[in-house]
């Protein structure tokens, strides 16, 4: 727990201390989605700046903040926890300018799962009060492309590779492609609960997101969650399910589709597992997080 810790501590020190030296400054791009409490692929190292107003070049360079040049409205920043900050749309898509899709989608879907009312329709609304900069197009597509399934950065990379798969025909065979699903199992004491499948191919074969979190003790004892993880795990694999673990560490993303490819020529077409709940995943949580209120 103490090493994600203690690096997310550390992104928002720095956030902080930047903020505080360039008071005439907005933070964009990853540093404020971070501190606006969203997920980011990888680590808030440096943090952008932009003023507000007009255009303006910057001359220097500095290791921990990178200035940027271009208009940024009244209506895109406010004052978030002490620190003057872009919007979210606006950090969202100053992400996608500077460090690509996959950055930006991590933080779209972030604050999707955490905020139920940041649908498809709102978002694009948000989005067309942005500036008419090169790239707002293609952001307009990776919001419509984006969902409100993924709790986690590794999830929204693991839905974007299956589908840019499928799409591209990289990967043959998927009838039914879905995410979050979940099926009534009894924990290792004997108690109902449920097994969730970060993705399901076919109705059978899951995918299972194993990011830095659950490992890591930052969700409780790691020995402990590890066994909980295999217990349903083998629930699911004695009600049919293939079960398949992705991480961080898995290798290349084309060796991944590649045995998904292989389970799905083996077992051709749909076989529904039993015991499926209707429930959505972020509504599951929502209840029993008050039930243990």
């Amino acid at each position: 727990m103490g090493g994600i810790a203690n690096k997310r501590q550390a992104e928002l020190d720095l956030i902080q201390r930047v903020a505080a030296q360039c008071k005439t400054a907005v933070i964009t791009g990853p540093a404020a989605a971070r501190w606006l409490d969203l997920s980011t692929l990888n680590w808030v190292t440096s943090v952008d700046l932009a003023l507000p107003g007009g255009s303006r070049s910057w001359g220097k360079t500095y290791p921990d903040r990178i200035y940027r040049s271009g208009r940024l409205l009244d209506h895109e920043h406010l004052v978030h926890d002490g620190i003057r900050t872009a919007t979210a749309i606006r950090a969202m898509f100053d992400t996608f300018r500077y460090y690509g899709r996959m950055e930006a989608l991590v933080q779209i879907e972030s604050a999707r799962f955490k905020h139920e009312h940041l649908t498809t329709e709102y978002l694009l609304a948000k989005a067309a009060t942005l500036p008419h900069a090169p790239g707002i197009r293609p952001f307009r597509a990776l919001i419509e492309h984006s969902t409100d399934t993924s709790a986690s950065p590794l999830e929204t990379r693991l839905r974007d590779t299956l589908l840019q798969a499928v799409a591209s025909g990289l990967l043959k065979g998927v009838e039914t492609l879905e995410f979050q699903v979940g099926f009534r199992i009894v924990d290792a004491d004997g108690w109902p609960t449920v097994a969730w499948a970060d993705a399901l191919i076919n109705g059978f074969l899951v995918l299972e997101a194993d990011g830095r979190e659950k490992n890591s003790g930052a969700m409780g004892d790691a020995a402990d969650a590890l066994r909980r993880e295999r217990h349903r795990e083998t629930q699911l694999q004695n009600r049919g399910a293939v079960v398949r673990r992705v991480g961080w560490d898995a290798g290349s993303w084309g060796t991944v589709i590649a045995g998904v490819q292989q389970i799905i020529n083996h077992h051709p077409g749909v076989h529904q597992l039993p015991n499926r709940i209707d429930t959505p995943y972020r509504v599951w949580l929502a209840d029993l997080e008050r039930s243990a209120g």
